[in-house]
């Protein structure tokens, strides 16, 4: 399926050596290649991602961008891929300078933690009722937590300290905390990664929410946040790493959680509906005044929910790649004059992945919704569609898309992961 989003990206170690809780990345760098005497010496396939690193593990940012845009990184590679994806790692770090910053950047996130741990004692434990396996993994957590703050490294304590002055709005922690103590035993349970001792898991998921609220309380938490952070968590097996994506991938996905970021990304998808089917289009405008807001789960959650689990990794992927261009704290929507495609009132760099998703599958299911005469049937479509979407299945809409104004939307995006 080719869509055409906008290239970018760029993209820490896993947590503290020595943490009974965490192992250690090893692949912050180039894999080495055998001596040229050696017989299992062989050249690395072009497009592995071993060959993309230069001797000092220097990464080719604009092969890695092609490499996830056609294919997407092996499971095994996503530890690594997303930290440059994400805004972790300075598209120009060698390997030896990505050990450096994993070391520092774990130290400040256990600070971080510590700091709002000693303010709030009273939100350090979830609190849950009837739920004995949940109230075991919450000692076993804590235990875990002990131990990390025992053998706290010297970088940890100084960030601690450094972080001690930080100012708090009880009120706006004590908001957060409670929105996140009622989503998270419900996150993602159905995963193997978080049954069983990996409640624990979804433990870190909770750990993760509250310290981002709690030093980010211009937007603090917002359900949906879960979703994404479970992601994060179960593809780098990191406390530390999920937390830094998580908040590299908000620095340009953290205005679609405030009224005025999702209202902008449904009007741009109801103005490239308008374009490309302008019969459909009409229809769900004279039978529902609400529009696309049917559509809302798909877009605030960049479709997390609504695909399988691999897909929904590959969607995020190439949003990573969209985003990673603008990776900054400014969310205002740019003021300045944006190009526009012939016919669509949407500029081009609105017209992101997740949006020309959402227009491809209601093309696909035009019949259906031109049937539809309430505006309840169109909630309910999307509702009957959460979890069974497929990517490939969207291949033939998505060619409807393909028009020549939208072919300068960048690189040709194959969405069916492998091919």
């Amino acid at each position: 399926m080719n869509l055409k989003p906008k290239p970018p990206g760029k993209g820490s170690r896993d947590p503290q050596k020595g943490h009974p809780k965490t192992e250690v990345l090893k692949t912050t760098g180039p894999l080495k290649k055998s001596p040229p005497h050696c017989p299992e010496s062989l050249p690395l396939p072009p497009d592995s991602l071993e060959s993309l690193f230069d001797p000092v593990g220097r990464l080719d940012i604009p092969r890695l961008r092609r490499m996830v845009y056609q294919k997407g990184p092996e499971a095994g590679e996503r530890k690594l891929v997303w930290k440059f994806l994400f805004g972790v790692y300075p598209p120009n770090s060698t390997a030896k300078e990505r050990q450096v910053l994993d070391t520092k950047l774990e130290a400040h996130y256990h600070g971080m933690k510590w700091v709002w741990r000693g303010r709030y004692p009273s939100a350090v434990r979830l609190k849950v009722l009837a739920d004995e396996e949940f109230s075991m993994a919450i000692d076993k957590y804590e235990v875990l937590q002990t131990q990390i703050r025992e053998n706290a490294s010297p970088l940890e304590k100084l960030a601690e300290n450094s972080l001690q002055c930080h100012i708090f709005n009880d009120q706006l922690f004590t908001k957060a905390q409670k929105h996140i103590d009622a989503d998270v035993p419900r996150t993602d349970r159905h995963r193997s990664y978080f049954q069983e001792e990996g409640l624990v898991k979804l433990l870190s998921v909770r750990e993760i929410l509250i310290t981002y609220a709690a030093f980010h309380q211009d937007l603090g938490y917002c359900q949906g946040m879960n979703d994404f952070v479970s992601r994060f968590l179960e593809t780098l097996d990191s406390e530390t790493d999920a937390f830094w994506c998580f908040v590299g991938f908000m620095r340009w996905a953290g205005m679609n959680f405030t009224a005025e970021g999702i209202k902008r990304k449904i009007h741009v998808s109801e103005e490239l509906l308008r374009y490309v089917d302008p019969e459909l289009s009409s229809h769900i405008e004279r039978v529902s005044k609400e529009k696309l807001l049917f559509c809302l789960r798909w877009l605030l959650l960049c479709f997390q929910r609504d695909l399988q689990h691999q897909d929904a990794l590959r969607v995020l992927e190439i949003r990573g790649l969209e985003g990673g261009k603008g990776n900054s704290p400014d969310w205002q929507h740019s003021k300045t004059k944006d190009a526009e495609v012939n016919g669509c009132c949407a500029p081009r760099k609105d017209l992101t992945f997740d949006v020309l998703l959402c227009v491809a599958i209601l093309v696909q299911n035009r019949d259906q919704l031109l049937s539809f005469h309430h505006a309840y049937e169109f909630l309910l479509f999307s509702q009957r569609l959460q979890g069974k979407l497929k990517l490939n299945t969207l291949q033939e809409e998505e060619k409807e898309l393909s028009h020549p104004e939208l072919s300068s939307l960048g690189p040709g995006v194959m969405l069916i992961p492998g091919q």
